[in-house]
């Protein structure tokens, strides 16, 4: 995390790590944020195939390991955000009051 943070902040002239404000502290407040777009074509390494075979097996492994006390399973990153998608789809999105009364409000940069 802290290379992305070098690569979308730091060589931006940008704010990183505990520089960058909160998404939700003041919603008048303009964020200035980087970005980082890293594109790897795996046909230049071993094939789609073969990472399509390695990444499996990694997710794979990791599930295979003992959750921590209170969990039901080990999860990889972003896992649990596309279960609560899927939820989210069947449900629609819960927002606060703050954020959907600025959405419903006039308050435009």
């Amino acid at each position: 995390m802290m290379m992305v943070d070098i690569l979308s902040g730091s060589l931006l002239g940008l704010p990183f790590g505990k520089h960058v404000t909160s998404m939700y502290k003041d919603l008048s407040e303009y964020r200035r944020l980087g970005q980082l777009h890293l594109v790897i074509n795996p046909e230049y390494f071993g094939g789609k195939e073969q990472f399509l075979e390695k990444i499996s097996q990694m997710v794979e492994e990791l599930h295979d390991n003992p959750p921590a006390e209170g969990f039901d399973k080990v999860y990889y990153p972003g896992e649990i955000q596309i279960d609560v998608m899927k939820q989210y789809k069947k449900t629609g999105i819960p927002v606060t009051k703050e954020i959907l009364d600025y959405l419903e409000s006039d308050n435009i940069y």
